[in-house]
């Protein structure tokens, strides 16, 4: 008995060790770590999360490109001792090769006293050196 209760446990040591980890894990770390430099307020922090060519939307429909985009539109904001930002993850996926994925959730804000909330979707690509990067950031208030 001892024999099979070993071989079980052997067995299924085996098939845990064979199953891949979640794909999605990395890139749900890089979104909560994104998220807390939003909440630290490091603008050079918040941008090293930035891919060098990344598109985002500002909550009024207008589009930045690039670091010194998103430096000109996130800057004033986490500059903003009124500004609170955070965000949370509720699902990501990554493609079959692991170099694109994205990740969409909710955030809640408040700015002079006015709070916010809404869902976004950010899709990430990995840089050369394997880390994720923002590619493109939407997010959406939602309405009252």
């Amino acid at each position: 008995m001892k024999k099979v209760i070993l071989a079980v446990v052997a067995l299924a040591a085996a098939i845990s060790l064979a199953l891949p980890a979640d794909p999605a894990a990395s890139l749900k770390k890089a979104d909560a770590d994104w998220a807390a430099t939003a909440q630290s307020k490091n603008l050079d922090q918040f941008l090293s999360f930035v891919g060098e060519n990344a598109d985002m939307a500002g909550l009024d429909g207008k589009w930045s490109h690039g670091k010194d985009g998103a430096k000109a539109l996130w800057g004033p904001a986490l500059a903003d001792k009124t500004f609170k930002l955070s965000w949370t993850a509720v699902s990501a996926d990554v493609s079959k090769d692991g170099t694109l994925g994205y990740t969409r959730g909710t955030f809640q804000a408040e700015q002079g006293g006015k709070p916010m909330s809404g869902i976004y979707t950010t899709v990430w690509k990995k840089d050369k050196a394997g880390k994720w990067r923002v590619a493109v950031d939407i997010a959406t208030p939602q309405t009252p």
